[in-house]
């Protein structure tokens, strides 16, 4: 019994015994090593959170993460660490934002292309000219184009590089079979306007993608 209430007294002890209460709390605050492993930033709720601000321990991402005299802060602190009330910092960078709004913005122009003429005779030269009943190169653009618009919006929401490259793969293939429907028309035919507005929405939902990917290789730069 003296032994053990020596043990207790002791600031070993002291410091065992409170290791399992201040583990426990480290746990339930979520301020420990892999508090942010699968959560998302508050700011972009489509990328993976890499650091906890260090004034108000939200999980931010790589592009919100501002490295400030040894600490990490994110954006909507980072004017009250610095002590400059005007300084704003935006969350979400402009050309990132604008590339991935102009993937949805293609892949919805590429699906109205298919509602249109396609030849200007034909089985083609009507309402939905894309969509015939034989395999053509208006079909397959029409199929990537119905595929286009979901990976587009997942892509918009989720931000991941696998999105980026479904939707980059889906919009060449939207251009590429325009482009042959315009150059390769069936005999006789000439191609209509639907073609011309497919290969532009293809390759507009590329750009975007291009656009997105420069901006997360090139983060906003810390202070």
């Amino acid at each position: 019994m003296e032994a053990e209430e020596r043990i207790r007294t002791t600031p070993e002890g002291t410091d065992a015994a409170a290791e399992g209460p201040i583990g426990e709390r480290t746990a339930a605050t979520g301020d420990g090593p892999g508090a942010i492993a699968h959560e998302r930033c508050v700011h972009h709720p489509g990328r993976a959170a890499v650091a906890r601000c260090a004034a108000c321990e939200e999980p931010i991402c790589l592009t919100c993460a501002v490295p400030v005299r040894g600490r990490v802060i994110g954006p909507e602190c980072l004017a009250v660490e610095l002590g400059d009330p005007a300084l704003i910092v935006p969350p979400e960078p402009v050309a990132s934002f604008t590339g991935s709004w102009a993937t949805i913005a293609g892949a919805v122009l590429a699906v109205v292309a298919t509602i249109g003429p396609w030849t200007r005779t034909g089985a083609g030269d009507r309402l939905l000219g894309a969509w015939v009943p034989s395999i053509r190169w208006s079909m397959v653009a029409a199929v990537a184009a119905i595929a286009l618009l979901p990976l587009a919006w997942w892509f918009r929401t989720r931000g991941s590089r696998s999105g980026g490259t479904l939707v980059a793969v889906a919009g060449l293939l939207v251009l590429a079979a325009a482009a042959l429907a315009i150059a390769f028309p069936p005999t006789f035919q000439v191609a209509s306007w639907g073609p011309w507005l497919a290969a532009a929405g293809g390759a507009i939902s590329v750009a975007g993608v291009i656009v997105s990917g420069m901006m997360e290789r090139h983060p906003r730069q810390g202070v």
